[in-house]
């Protein structure tokens, strides 16, 4: 079978890699992707404003691999660059990556294979976090196997937002790790919009609420590189907003109630998450933090956390949770910097 024969027969894959100041991580992402042993591939770059010398690295792979297109915008953000590279796209199919991550040469070729087998919307892969160039693979969520429609609707009733044993999500919310049958994809970004945090996993959602099947595979084919200062988040004040809106758009999407349980103890992590972030701000006196913290709180994020299950919870978890509730910004504080005072003893 010739060459020309082979690609007519195997779909399309579009491959969207948006792009922003990754000059150091580039080359390894795009040599991951030209290297695919599937050749029925169109790579999509879109680079979202980029200050650094990222658009010129995009420039040189385009010359030189046909499959390759490039597109700039003005900087938007990823959701922007992944929805503008989506309209680019040509493919029945379509993946992420980051354009500081990297991806196995055999990704594409064993997705395709897994679709094709169990002819699903969707397949999902594991992936390792790359940390100081240490491979480190993740925990399976969730289980491995082929999911029919009814398996899915009991993924997203059970823990796909939160696990009350272990405080995971039942599912990991990357975009990137998967496969999509293209009509699934735009809905999925869209709901992300006007998001700083955590627009992959309302994009998933969205991804489960609408497809028939999928397959989760036990390869790890993704590298998700975890940049110098990435694994700490920096504090940032839109996330309390950026939250509201998370969960506002979440029980939109979920007219069928599946999450009706988890949403209260999400939004409880979520709400003790950004109080240690705002009292762990080296960049602001004690009262500086203490004031921030009674500024930012979100009303609405406590009034859904109230209805948290903490019967499964260990004592300092529930002590935090009634702290919280009950506003007691002062004792969470002194609370938190008790926490790191006796690690740093420990250490």
């Amino acid at each position: 079978m010739n060459k020309k024969k082979q690609l007519l027969e195997t779909p399309l894959v579009s491959v969207i890699v948006p792009i922003y100041n990754v000059e150091e991580y580039l080359s390894k992402c795009l040599d991951s992707l030209i290297q695919q042993t599937y050749k029925n591939i169109e790579i999509v770059l879109v680079d979202d404003g980029s200050q650094d010398d990222s658009i010129s690295i995009c420039k040189q792979y385009a010359a030189r691999d046909l499959r390759i297109q490039l597109i700039t915008q003005e900087n938007a953000g990823v959701t922007s660059a992944r929805m503008n590279g989506f309209f680019h796209a040509h493919g029945d199919w379509i993946m992420f990556v980051d354009a500081d991550d990297y991806v196995s040469t055999h990704i594409i070729n064993l997705m395709v294979q897994a679709q094709q087998t169990y002819q699903v919307d969707m397949v999902s892969c594991q992936y390792y976090d790359v940390i100081d160039g240490q491979e480190v693979p993740s925990l399976i969520r969730p289980n491995l196997g082929y999911y029919n429609q009814e398996k899915i609707r009991e993924l997203l009733a059970s823990n796909f937002l939160y696990d009350k044993h272990t405080e995971w999500a039942g599912m990991t919310g990357y975009l990137c790790t998967r496969l999509f049958k293209r009509c699934f994809v735009q809905a999925a970004l869209e709901a992300g919009k006007g998001l700083v945090h955590s627009e992959d996993q309302i994009g998933m959602f969205k991804v489960l609420y609408s497809i028939n099947s999928m397959y989760v595979m036990q390869a790890p084919l993704y590298y998700y590189v975890v940049r110098q200062g990435q694994a700490t988040r920096s504090y940032n004040a839109a996330y309390w907003k950026n939250f509201e809106l998370f969960f506002k758009r979440l029980q939109e999407i979920d007219q069928k109630g599946y999450l009706k349980e988890q949403i209260p103890n999400r939004a409880m992590m979520i709400l003790k998450s950004l109080i240690k972030m705002e009292f762990t701000n080296d960049k602001l006196s004690v009262f500086q933090r203490y004031r921030s913290v009674k500024k930012n709180f979100s009303n609405d994020l406590c009034l859904l956390g109230k209805d948290a299950d903490i019967s499964a919870m260990g004592r300092k978890t529930r002590l935090q949770y009634y702290l919280v509730i009950h506003r007691a910004f002062f004792l969470y504080g002194a609370f938190i910097y008790l926490n790191r005072l006796l690690k740093r003893l420990v250490k």
